[in-house]
């Protein structure tokens, strides 16, 4: 008998995903768990596996494509006794068409008041398209499971309130810039844009698209602090210099004069948002591209138990076994190019946040210490800023607050300012 399986619920407003991978072929014998295709969401990329025994017969997607959740991804022919054709183990909600201005005017006015503050359940995508038509989200009604806003909810109050169609997001096709064509020549590839490279293409321009871009380079002296990676290391620690890094911009995040570089803007709202969580982002270089864990709640952590969280979510990032909470939510970003950082860079902010600190090649060079050429560690440290928020001596005086933390790791250590 054929079972129709259904791309299930992989995740808390997840509504769809991108089949990054087909981990199975047509005519395969599979068995119960057996890896069928590969998806990545907003949250998280997940290996999903088959429920039944049987063979593939078709799959109704390929590789690239968008797979809504509840969609048939693949179609097994069971061994065995007959089982039930149904794929999902609960039913997922159909979509539903956008209602006519009448019946969107009737569905406003009953939607019930959010209190203040109260966060609309949509997904990325629908958030985008409702600032890219001006549409308040809060005033929108949710046609989706659990009150969920769909892009059809949005596209339709749009429309009602334009009085004309609104099946495409007219305001963002107006104002974006012309997608490039290339001509097709015989002395080339050509490869698909798809999973994580796809989001990361994504994720880049909308960060050009909306921070207003500057960067401060500053160098700074790691002299004491591979001195105390030496000492852990002597004791059976290993540590890398980002530790020390996290705990120097937290507490550098902490003082209230830098509270704009943990903050994000509602540009909806026009409300700029303080974060009062310290969840910093770890930029990881991993095969498929880089990816961004977190490190949830920085602040309450000694360096002796960052060293391990860092760690544990770069070999998580690496190996992608990292669940979606531990790769989302990042309130600040650290990146690092490592041995291969030569001089400096321009890190790209990790958009919505409004700051990113890059590190580079840490590497020895003579030092004018008490009037005396010395030979030191030392690092070009670049950070970029969104300049909506921050201005350049704020900008500035942050990256001094953190070189200051990493030159005299004393203070560091002991927290004391």
């Amino acid at each position: 008998m054929a079972f129709e399986f259904k791309l299930p619920d992989i995740g808390e407003g997840v509504v769809e995903g991108e089949l990054t991978k087909w981990l199975v072929d047509v005519g395969q014998a599979v068995t119960e768990d057996t890896p069928l295709f590969e998806v990545l969401t907003d949250k998280v990329s997940a290996v999903i596996p088959s429920p039944r025994k049987g063979t593939i017969v078709k799959r109704h997607f390929a590789e690239g494509d968008m797979v809504p959740v509840g969609a048939i991804v693949v179609t097994i022919e069971e061994s065995g006794a007959a089982k039930a054709a149904s794929a999902t183990a609960a039913p997922v909600a159909p979509l539903v068409a956008a209602p006519a201005p009448v019946a969107v005017a009737a569905a406003v006015a009953a939607v019930p008041a959010r209190e203040p503050g109260e966060r609309v359940r949509a997904a990325p995508a629908t958030r985008k398209l409702a600032r890219d038509l001006g549409v308040d989200l809060q005033a929108v009604p949710g046609s989706g499971e659990h009150g969920r806003v769909t892009k059809s909810d949005v596209e339709a109050l749009a429309q009602h309130i334009a009085g004309a169609p609104a099946a495409k997001p007219a305001a963002a096709a107006a104002k974006a810039v012309a997608a490039t064509s290339i001509a097709r020549g015989a002395d080339e590839e050509r490869i698909k844009l798809k999973g994580l490279r796809r989001k990361i293409y994504a994720k880049m321009r909308e960060s050009k698209d909306h921070a207003a871009h500057f960067t401060y380079v500053d160098e700074v002296d790691f002299t004491a602090i591979i001195e105390i990676q030496n000492a852990l290391a002597q004791n059976g620690l290993k540590s890398t210099f980002l530790p020390f890094v996290v705990k120097a911009v937290v507490l550098s995040l902490q003082k209230p004069e830098f509270a704009y570089l943990n903050a994000q803007i509602d540009e909806a709202a026009g409300e700029i948002v303080l974060k009062k969580r310290y969840h910093i982002g770890v930029a990881a270089a991993t095969d498929a591209g880089l990816v961004v864990p977190v490190v949830r709640d920085a602040d309450t952590k000694s360096i002796r138990h960052l060293i391990d969280e860092i760690r544990h979510v770069g070999e998580g990032a690496r190996t992608s076994t990292l669940p979606g909470e531990e790769m989302s939510g990042s309130t600040f970003t650290i990146t690092s190019l490592g041995k291969l950082g030569g001089m400096f860079a321009t890190p790209i902010i990790n958009y919505p946040e409004s700051a990113i600190l890059g590190l580079h090649k840490c590497e020895k060079r003579p030092a004018v210490i008490d009037g005396q050429i010395v030979i030191r560690d030392r690092m070009y440290m670049s950070c970029s800023f969104d300049h909506r928020l921050i201005d350049g001596h704020v900008g500035a005086a942050f990256v001094q607050s953190v070189k200051t933390y990493l030159e005299q790791p004393a203070l560091l250590l002991a927290e004391l300012v």
